[in-house]
């Protein structure tokens, strides 16, 4: 019976998607865009929820358009949709005049918008100027490159902004970006998530922003939920960032507070952290490769051209940081063999990726003609894939004359995989997860199992759930209270001035609060029953089952007072520290867990906003 109901509720949206188009029953939401160089909220993208007209339920846009697409409405959609968000805007654009909207224009139908100048009457009709709209095309649904241009060229001349959408994914097409030359690049969530952990996504990001800098573009990464995710986007280049780590999309009643992000400055401080500690350790590094590569010219320049090789793999075996060294005339001929330890990475050895032979031709490499041609000692080049074994590396190539007085060059490889991917994957391979696994009983195996799945749902810090724990089960719990008809309640917490901890004691002494606040967390709720995850830095979430809320807030009180009573002695030191909690309470009523958590957020942004130190709940801010 379930895939029937399923059925017939799918029908049902569709026959009412006329109702939904006639009497706009659409919610709009608003997610902030952040331009961190600037320390400000740039601008604001326009979102729309449905709303069925039985059940008062929100439709993702993706079914929306899925029904009106059915119904042949798409075109009327799309345009009751950004009437919906430029009206909602347009509240927001006279009290913040500097400010963009961004708005998704549906690319299937750019054809039938080209000509019509409705979106120009729309703008007009609220008087906004059409510099603050940024219209959002989704390229990978683009038919038809030429009223793509076409369309791209005429808004431009009224003054609108153009951005291309989710590009890096899909069917994305490097030339429509030559094509339409955007304003703006928007780079698809699916290239943001752990780029920090992929040096290739990292490489295609790089990529993107080279090439709008190039074109005069802004680049905007989607869809970053992590401050290491955002740090990268720093790093690599990124102009503006959105996403979950800065703010959900929201609803806005009152036009200010959503230009206020208490995200940002802590950012632009952990991200010059982060890059004076990279500038710290790629120096150090650089000192360690110079030295070796230093040493081992000392040592070349002693010995005959005959004997390059054994000198080389006496070198390699006492710095086996060497990924393999070879050695060049002053015309990029190789004289001597490509020395390397031959299990010191995996090695691919194929038809493309193999070791250079003795009299190869080096001359178009790019550790040598920039060498000669600039007549420079010593060149390091930028990261590439070695041919010689497949890896990620980069060749350090310096000149030198040995006792027969003759030019060469030495030329040694580096491997520059992140060192954090290699440590981690020899802890895999050196424990029993991965060897000896045919010796053990099925009770040992299970209990391997068990602590691999435990690993992956477990925050490593705090031994508390984690983000991915959190998603998955409050989905399942959110279900079963329905079904049950039990009320379940949420307790967001935040540890006030967190950074000041940091800041005061050092990082060390940030990790050891956050461990101790666990304690005292799980130790006011049921155990076996409630349970707490790691939301994200100093954020946690509390989820207390078959609780109403009088009982979420005397638990969010007790955990409160708990903290604010506590005195964290780390080393000499007495740490104090206080929190602000939002709690949220659901009965009878579906809501998605973006919802419950959003509610249980917008009660501590309360809290947090009346002082802190406090909780906040649906009853106590009525």
């Amino acid at each position: 019976m379930l895939p029937l109901r399923g059925c017939e509720f799918e029908q049902q949206e569709i026959s009412d998607i006329r109702e939904i188009i006639k009497n706009q029953r659409l919610i709009v939401f608003f997610q902030p865009v952040i331009s961190v160089s600037r320390k400000m909220v740039s601008g604001l993208e326009g979102l729309i929820r449905g709303i069925n007209p039985h059940t008062n339920q929100t439709i993702s846009p993706i079914r929306l358009f899925d029904a009106a697409l059915k119904e042949g409405l798409t075109l009327e959609l799309d345009r009751v949709c950004r009437d919906k968000v430029i009206e909602a805007f347009s509240y927001i654009y006279h009290q913040n005049k500097e400010k963009l909207l961004f708005i998704n224009v549906d690319a299937s139908i750019l054809d039938k918008v080209e000509g019509s100048n409705y979106l120009i009457h729309q703008v007009e009709t609220y008087k906004i100027n059409p510099r603050n709209i940024v219209i959002e095309i989704n390229e990978t649904k683009v038919q038809d490159n030429t009223a793509l241009k076409r369309f791209a060229d005429t808004y431009r001349q009224f003054g609108f902004m153009v951005a291309l959408d989710d590009v890096g994914t899909g069917f994305s097409n490097m030339d429509r970006i030559l094509l339409v030359k955007p304003n703006i690049i928007k780079i698809d969530i699916s290239l943001v998530r752990n780029i920090q952990n992929d040096y290739y996504k990292q490489g295609v990001f790089k990529s993107l922003v080279n090439l709008s800098n190039k074109i005069g573009a802004i680049v905007i990464a989607e869809g970053v939920e992590t401050e290491e995710e955002a740090i990268q986007i720093l790093r690599l280049g990124g102009h503006m960032i959105q996403g979950y780590f800065f703010g959900k999309p929201q609803g806005v009643y009152n036009g200010s507070h959503i230009f206020i992000n208490n995200r940002i400055e802590p950012l632009t401080e952990r991200f010059n952290e982060y890059m004076h500690n990279k500038i710290r350790e790629e120096r150090k590094r650089e000192k360690q490769l110079n030295m070796i590569v230093n040493s081992s010219i000392k040592e070349l320049v002693t010995v005959s051209c005959e004997k390059f090789d054994n000198k080389l793999l006496q070198i390699i075996w006492a710095n086996k940081i060497i990924e393999c060294a070879y050695i060049l005339d002053e015309y990029g001929i190789q004289l001597s063999n490509t020395i390397r330890i031959c299990d010191k990475n995996e090695v691919k050895e194929n038809l493309i990726f193999y070791s250079a032979k003795m009299g190869t031709d080096h001359s178009m490499e790019k550790y040598y003609y920039p060498l000669i041609s600039a007549s420079l000692k010593k060149y390091v080049t930028e990261p590439y894939v070695s041919l010689a074994t497949g890896n990620l590396c980069i060749t350090i190539s310096k000149v030198f004359t040995n006792v027969d007085n003759k030019k060469y060059i030495l030329c040694m490889d580096f491997n520059n995989t992140s060192d954090s991917a290699l440590e981690l994957m020899k802890d895999i391979t050196t424990s029993d997860m991965g060897i000896g696994i045919s010796n053990k009983s099925i009770t040992e195996i299970n209990q391997i199992i068990d602590k691999m799945n435990e690993e992956i749902i477990k925050d490593s810090l705090t031994n508390t759930f984690n983000r991915r724990y959190l998603e998955e089960r409050l989905l399942v719990d959110l279900f079963n209270s329905s079904d049950k008809k039990q009320p379940i309640s949420i307790i967001l917490v935040d540890i006030d001035h967190f950074k000041k901890v940091n800041d005061n004691y050092g990082h060390l002494a940030g990790d050891y609060v956050l461990k101790e606040f666990v304690k005292i967390a799980k130790y006011n709720i049921r155990s076996g029953l409630d349970w707490i995850a790691r939301y994200g830095g100093e954020e946690f979430l509390i989820v207390l089952l078959n609780s109403d809320e009088n009982i979420a807030y005397t638990v969010a009180e007790k955990v409160r007072k708990a903290i604010e009573n506590a005195e964290f002695q780390y080393n000499e030191d007495t740490i104090r520290i206080t929190a602000s909690l939002g709690t949220y309470t659901i009965d009878s009523k579906r809501m998605t867990c973006e919802q419950l958590i959003d509610h249980a957020d917008r009660n501590l942004y309360r809290a947090k906003n009346s002082g802190r130190n406090k909780t906040i709940g649906l009853e106590n801010w009525l």
